[in-house]
């Protein structure tokens, strides 16, 4: 008795699964075509620009004091050593905290964009009332393609705080 319930709860689980209206979408297509990705790309480029140039004017006074030292070849004192390796240092770790702010930047605002294309997604599933939306690539056949709905949705919502 009991397997003849589980066989019958099976099979209406798996027909409500069937009968479930299904929709793709491609977020790779959503996240490069969306407006919003390029202001944020244009806005990092231009922040690494800013902070290579930084970086590039310090290293040339960095070059021009070993150029200084070398020039001196074995006057050079172990106190100007010293200063020179404190200097090299000190740029390694702006350089590095340089890079780190950049890619925080860089995944914070990425991040913000995939919470609004998810945001998007649900909201046009919901309207267009899919029980499941499933990522395009991990579909082989059927469902119905949303990404230009959601694309579109993204467009006519956005918020562009840059």
């Amino acid at each position: 008795m009991k397997k003849m319930i589980m066989v019958v709860m099976a099979v209406v689980m798996s027909m409500s699964v069937f009968a479930s209206k299904i929709a793709t979408v491609n977020t790779q297509k959503i996240f490069q075509g969306y407006s919003k990705t390029q202001a944020v790309k244009a806005k990092l480029e231009t922040e690494k620009t800013k902070l290579e140039g930084q970086l590039a004017t310090k290293a040339k006074s960095l070059e021009a004091t070993a150029k200084k030292l070398n020039a001196k070849g074995d006057k050079v004192t172990v106190a100007e050593k010293d200063k020179f390796e404190r200097q090299q240092a000190t740029f390694a770790k702006e350089r590095q905290a340089l890079q780190n702010k950049l890619g925080k930047m860089e995944f914070d605002e990425m991040s913000t964009i995939q919470a609004e294309i998810k945001s998007a997604v649900v909201r046009v599933a919901r309207e267009k009332k899919y029980e499941t939306v499933l990522e395009e690539g991990a579909v082989l056949y059927g469902g119905t393609d949303i990404t230009s709905e959601v694309l579109k949705k993204l467009e006519s919502t956005k918020k562009i705080k840059l």
